[in-house]
């Protein structure tokens, strides 16, 4: 296969997608086993029929790929309008100017390179040239400043998505060209504004996503609007109890929670998912969260308690599920690289932050203990 970026047009690059796709998902992310054919190494299913799919090839090897839904190739069927929350879209737009991005991956060993920004200029040009108005994604937590800085919003509830956990439903409204200019989009600097003058409902999408917004950010609210948001949430501050939070002064807060996110999930909404891959830590800002593990109950997180510091501190997957036990769940998302540079570089700020997550699991651990004696006990 010749090196380069493109749509796949060939079998032999369909293959070499669905392959990196096992690879990635399959086996380093243990995602998605039962849908996997093991014997060909090969991940796909009935939407690749009709999808298109993107594809890196660096010295003959696949080393990214994504698939492509577009709505004029073939009609979005129920279950994907469901998924990815598009009636809304629909009431404005016709199904061949809505495409919609999933699958996306990088062999790990490129991570970090240029092929994923590359992979989206294929995909921008494709949107400029059939004149599409909205592209559509869902976001896991971890990547949700890598799509905010391409222009995606959020623009409605968060959700569980079978296989993978907690997403936030993003979309890139295509000609508002303000907006990645003031993200500074590399979609802003490789384009020009009249390359969107086929775009005419942009005010009316906008419209549409700020009615059911799920995700508070620092980039939309500002950090003092952003920390009250916090504030006003919970009280994960000033407590008894072992929190994160302890012994920091203002100045430290902010700089831990740089790049983070607010997020809200219903009751019911599986935020992390056993086995996932994904890193991210996140502390509860109100509502109550069940730890399970094979379905049985194993602990109850309540706010200002930090969930998912194993495998950001162990890199190893995720240990159990947790899953929001009421409605008005509120979770202060951490941005991992932020985070990851500040315990490596700001040495004080860092033995802070480790101790107080020491006590919180230390805590955590006692009162799982305790519980179990109860349960022994018949108390």
């Amino acid at each position: 296969m010749q090196d380069g970026v493109r749509f796949s047009a060939t079998e032999e690059e369909l293959k070499a997608s669905y392959q990196l796709r096992y690879k990635v998902y399959v086996e380093h992310m243990g995602r998605f086993k039962d849908m996997g054919d093991h014997d060909l190494k090969e991940l796909r299913d009935e939407y690749d029929d009709y999808a298109r799919a993107v594809i890196a090839i660096k010295d003959g090897a696949a080393i990214g790929t994504l698939r492509l839904f577009w709505g004029r190739d073939k009609d979005f069927p129920p279950l994907m309008i469901d998924a990815y929350h598009l009636s809304s879209f629909l009431e404005t737009l016709e199904q061949q100017q809505i495409c919609i991005v999933e699958r996306l991956m990088v062999d790990k060993h490129y991570r970090g390179g240029s092929a994923t920004l590359r992979m989206y200029k294929e995909v921008m040009h494709f949107v400029l040239d059939h004149h599409i108005e909205a592209v559509l994604l869902n976001c896991e937590p971890h990547h949700l400043n890598s799509y905010l800085k391409l222009g995606f919003r959020p623009f409605t509830q968060t959700y569980s998505y079978p296989g993978i956990g907690l997403v936030i439903p993003m979309v890139l409204i295509t000609g508002d060209y303000e907006h990645l200019q003031r993200v500074g989009s590399p979609f802003y600097m490789l384009t020009r504004e009249e390359d969107f003058s086929h775009c005419r409902f942009v005010n009316v999408l906008q419209n549409t996503i700020a009615q059911h917004p799920s995700i508070v950010s620092q980039t939309t609210l500002g950090k003092a609007d952003f920390l009250k948001q916090i504030y006003d949430s919970a009280d994960p501050l000033v407590t008894t109890e072992a929190k994160i939070f302890s012994a920091l002064d203002q100045d430290e807060i902010e700089r831990m929670l740089e790049k983070s996110h607010i997020i809200e999930c219903k009751k019911g909404t599986h935020i992390i998912q056993k086995d996932n891959a994904a890193k991210t830590m996140f502390i509860l800002l109100s509502g109550i969260l069940e730890i399970l593990r094979d379905g049985q109950l194993q602990a109850v997180i309540y706010p200002g308690d930090v969930i998912g510091e194993i495998s950001f501190f162990l890199h190893v997957p995720r240990t159990a599920d947790i899953i929001a036990a009421t409605d008005n769940v509120k979770l202060l998302s951490l941005d991992e690289a932020s985070l990851s540079r500040l315990l490596k570089y700001d040495h004080t700020l860092a033995n802070k932050i480790l101790m107080n997550i020491c006590r919180n699991l230390c805590t955590r651990v006692m009162g799982t203990e305790i519980q179990q004696l109860s349960s022994k006990s018949g108390t």
